[in-house]
């Protein structure tokens, strides 16, 4: 082959290589087609509400979008989804609250983690986490450790605490207490409270309570029903230090910026939309849970207005300082805003 014919065959391939890259980048824009990976239970709010959203995005585009939902881990688990989604490996996912909390201090506070104990009421969370301001705050940090963009907060539910022996019904009944913990929030909430933290993965729950390695857990409602925590801990408390938390419904950038601005403002509001109805499904639910705990406990209570007030009181200073340790610069802004949120 002469010289010249070969450089133009290799020309030719390299711009039919660059062209062939080009059109699979741009292969969301052009066919309309987003996966999307839940990582929730099975018949879960969450997996109810990941259907309803698929549906949703698919009647506004008159199916021009199709989105392919693998759900409750049939593609990522809870800790496998954050590299798929940082990556460019996902289109859509469902981050778990807590975990999405261990790349970024910020969000953990904005999660409901990072301030345990220091929510008045759920309404005061909420508040919070609807401030336009807040929501600003949460999608930068997305942006930065994610590769993504924030669409929703879905609602997944609150927690329960269980006892191996008597129902916590005080502040003083934490005292001594070896319960489950996870990540150094939760750690530093239960010893203000004089609790004995004791690591351990939600996978070892049930025989840690069961083997004695914990005295108490948290956890939330769900879970405890449908993993029968109440059978190694019958004595159950409505947890007042978590409100109800949610997970973050999150878009990978790169998938995001191939999207018309109409197509855009479809699957935000759709993820709006979904996000009211998980808080009332949520709520639903937990009244459901209760009511099939309260046949299978010895004790189901909750604290009082009084020692709600001593548990924030006790607390709080203590989860101050942490947030400040943890926030840097954004640490004034921050508690600022969840005092605030109070009013």
């Amino acid at each position: 082959m002469k010289r010249s014919n070969f450089s133009g065959f290799v020309l030719f391939l390299f711009v039919s290589l660059f062209l062939i890259m080009v059109s699979s980048d741009c292969a969301v824009a052009k066919d309309g087609s987003l996966t999307f990976a839940t990582t929730t239970p099975p018949k879960s709010n969450h997996e109810i509400a990941a259907q309803k959203f698929v549906d949703a995005v698919a009647k506004k585009t008159n199916g021009r979008i199709n989105i392919k939902h693998y759900g409750a881990g049939s593609l990522y688990n809870a800790k496998s989804i954050m590299p798929a989604m940082s990556n460019n490996q996902i289109d859509i996912g469902l981050l778990h609250v807590a975990l999405v909390g261990r790349r970024s201090p910020v969000l953990e506070f904005v999660g409901s983690f990072g301030a345990m104990g220091c929510w008045e009421s759920y309404e005061h969370y909420y508040k919070f986490l609807d401030n336009p301001r807040i929501r600003e705050i949460a999608s930068a940090e997305f942006e930065k450790y994610f590769n993504g963009r924030l669409l929703a907060a879905w609602s997944f539910g609150t927690s329960l605490l269980g006892r191996r022996d008597k129902a916590i019904e005080t502040v003083e009944d934490f005292k001594g207490l070896k319960i489950r913990t996870a990540g150094t929030a939760m750690a530093t909430m239960y010893k203000a409270l004089g609790a004995i933290p004791v690591s351990l993965s939600s996978k070892e729950l049930y025989t840690g309570l069961q083997r004695g390695t914990i005295q108490g857990a948290g956890s939330g409602v769900s879970r405890w029903r449908r993993s029968k925590l109440y059978e190694v801990a019958p004595y159950l408390t409505v947890d007042p230090t978590i409100p109800y938390f949610s997970m973050w419904l999150v878009i990978n950038n790169k998938s995001w910026n191939k999207l018309s601005k109409e197509d855009q403002k479809i699957i935000s509001d759709s993820a709006k939309e979904l996000e009211s109805w998980t808080r009332d499904y949520a709520a639903k639910e937990r009244q459901k849970d209760f009511t099939f705990l309260k046949t299978k406990t010895k004790a189901f209570v909750e604290l009082s207005g009084e020692q709600k007030a001593k548990l924030v009181s006790t607390v709080k200073p203590v989860m101050k300082e942490l947030a400040k340790e943890q926030l840097g610069d954004q640490y004034k802004e921050l508690w600022d805003l969840l005092e605030k949120s109070k009013q």
